[in-house]
């Protein structure tokens, strides 16, 4: 006969937030994505075009809706704060490299 343990049912109503999980899933999509403009940039020695450029400028709007986002799950009620923390720890550094690479670009 197997013993039951202490953890071993959960009786609760608390849940993962949709936004939680959509703020870090584009946090990892700014992950790559920059990743693949910096590899870009650097092989064509800083002369990649201005479409570089552009697609940087949209990836930092997809990182402001998903730092958005993640704050928005966070203030919900009887969650699981895992993705919403991962969140807004993963797009707010991203936005702080983002704010880096503009003030360098000045």
């Amino acid at each position: 006969m197997r013993k039951k343990k202490k953890d071993e049912f959960k009786f609760s109503d608390k849940y993962h937030p949709l936004q939680g999980i959509i703020g870090v899933i584009l946090a990892f999509v700014v992950l790559i994505a920059m990743s693949i403009l910096f590899y870009i940039s650097s092989t064509s020695e800083g002369n990649a075009g201005i479409w570089i450029g552009l697609v940087g400028l949209g990836m930092f709007v997809i990182n402001i809706i998903g730092f958005v986002l993640s704050v928005l799950a966070f203030h919900k009620q009887e969650i699981y704060y895992r993705f919403p923390i991962a969140g807004i720890l993963l797009n707010g550094c991203f936005l702080i490299v983002f704010l880096l690479l503009y003030i360098v670009g000045i």
